[in-house]
This record gives C-alpha cells, structure tokens and sequence, in this order.
C-alpha cells in the first residue's frame, strides 16, 4: 500500500500527534521528522525528501513537525508527544540538546530508533546522523572566496548558536580554507538567533560598518531566506556587490537563494541537498526499526553554485 500523502504547515500544529497520523493504514510504519523550527525552507524540503520516498517505498508515512506558527510547543514537548504516541523511527534536528535530551532518553527506552540530521546529537542520543561534514562545507565556503579573490582580504563570518557543534565545524572549516593571506575582522563570527530579517539586517550592519570589507561568508542560508529584506540591502551595496569589491558567500542553494543570486545579488552558494537527506531519513530509520544495520553517520554530500551557473542552467 503506498503511503499516506501527510504534509507538515504551520497551521497544522500538532496538538495530538495522532491527528496527523490518522488515516494511515495501521501496518504502515510511522516516521517522524521534528526540525528545530516551523516554516523554513530548508526543513520543508528535507521533510518533502523523507515524505517522497516514503511514498515510493510503501507502507511508510513521514510527516514534518516543528515549532512555530500556531504549533505553540517546544521542540522537547513534540518529540514528547511522538514518543507517547508510539512513533515507529523518529528523526531530530536539534535546536537545544538540552531541550530534546528527556525525550529522545524515553524514545530509546522504548526502543524508538532515534537519528540525527543536519545538526547532531550525542551519541547516547542517536542510532546515526545524516546529513554534511560540517568541516568539509566549511572548507568548501572558504575555498569558493579563495576562488573570487586568490590574494585574500578582510573577511566577517556569520553563524548561529555557539553551543552547535556543527556550526562551530563549518567555521573552522572556512577558517581551514582561507588560511594566509585572509584576516577575520574583530567581531566576527557574528551570531544570529536564525530569523531570515535578523540575520539580514547583521549583515547589513557589518557591510555599513566595514566599508573595505572583501567578504562575508554566512554558514547557514539565514540572510537570503529574507528575500524582500535582501533584495532592499542588496541595493544599498550594489556597486560593491557588481564590483565583487564585496564578495557574499551563503550556505545552501534552496529556491529563494538560486533566484537571488542569479540576480546578481549574492556571489556563491554551497548547497547541502536537503531533500537527499529526507529520503536517506526513511531508509535509515526503516532500517533500525526493522532490525536491520544502518550506517553510524550518513553523508549526503554539497555542490557549490554560481551566478554564471544559474544562468547557463536556466536559460
């Protein structure tokens, strides 16, 4: 039987974790995907992976959840409420270890399989992780400016929570990359909390404050998923940007980024391939529940995207 076609909105906030599962066949197998936050594009296509090739496998259902929107609990309390509901494989990006830790303890005492994706848990916590090396995408960000500006310059980065340890690899990463001939300003990284206008808006200011700045390398897709916001700032900056005088290097390649840069509003993405974490969700989980060996860590891999390669691709 081919599985029930269930998408996560925002405003399908989950309430009982059952009513989103309702209506599936009771032999399917059950699979969850708990993102730290609701309504982001990265999530969304990592939950359309797992849910595509739940459908292609049959007799799974995956459904997407996450925090926001009218979905009032924490990312602990869904995870909670899942394993309550006797969930067959859960998936975890965490946002707070501390906050999921509880639940993901019950989960593996109640012989749920746990994974992590995009960023990792404890090894306590989780069967595998599935998702990049961090250090090699940080890598791959650095040596993509290299590629722009080979004699170096003044450069700021952009991150998240300094308590992910994911974040901290890809900074390192870039760090790896630019090496010689590359100064990081004072100041930098800069934090974001992850809302696409804050994190915008931190870049803004470190372009207005830094006029020589040569480059700012965001390690997460945050400021181009504003994409109003950006398309105002990046007209602020136009001649810097025209010029590459500053070169602006973004983590991922979902939709909203390829259009901005095509527009020439943005240098370089090195995408992760979310929806290829999805799909690789459904076989690892099938697998543990199942009682079937599943790797320890699963690398899904990155391409590295130009304006001059959008174009080619869309014309």
């Amino acid at each position: 039987m081919a599985a029930r076609d269930v998408r996560w909105s925002a405003t399908a906030a989950i309430g009982f974790a059952l009513a989103l599962f309702a209506g599936a066949a009771s032999a399917e197998t059950r699979f969850a995907v708990v993102a730290p936050v609701a309504g982001n594009a990265f999530y969304d296509a990592v939950g359309e992976g797992c849910r595509a090739r739940a459908v292609a496998r049959g007799g799974i259902t995956c459904v997407l959840f996450g925090p926001g929107g009218e979905e009032k609990r924490n990312q602990g309390e869904i995870v909670a409420a899942l394993v309550a509901d006797k969930i067959d494989g859960l998936a975890v990006s965490p946002a707070l270890i501390s906050e999921v830790g509880p639940a993901l303890t019950a989960a593996r005492a109640a012989g749920i399989p746990v994974v992590a994706f995009d960023a990792d848990l404890p090894g306590e916590l989780r069967r595998s992780f599935i998702g990049t090396n961090a250090r090699d995408f940080g890598r791959a960000l650095g040596a993509s400016l290299r590629r722009w500006k080979p004699a170096g310059g003044r450069f700021a980065v952009l991150t998240g929570a300094a308590t992910t340890p994911s974040l901290a690899d890809r900074v390192e990463g870039v760090r790896d990359a630019l090496g010689s001939g590359w100064t990081e300003i004072a100041g930098s990284p800069v934090a974001t909390t992850g809302e696409a206008r804050e994190a915008a808006g931190l870049v803004d200011r470190l372009l207005l404050d830094h006029p020589d700045l040569d480059a700012v390398i965001s390690v997460g897709a945050w400021p181009f998923l504003a994409e109003d916001a950006w398309r105002e700032i990046a007209r602020r900056h136009k001649e810097r940007f025209d010029r590459a005088r500053t070169v602006v290097v973004v983590a991922d390649a979902l939709p909203v980024e390829r259009r901005l840069v095509r527009d020439g509003l943005g240098h370089v993405l090195v995408g992760q391939r979310p929806g290829d974490m999805g799909a690789r969700i459904v076989d690892t989980l099938d697998a543990l529940a199942h009682g079937r060996p599943a790797p320890e860590i699963v690398y899904v891999g990155f391409d590295v995207v130009t304006r001059a390669d959008l174009i080619r691709t869309t014309d």
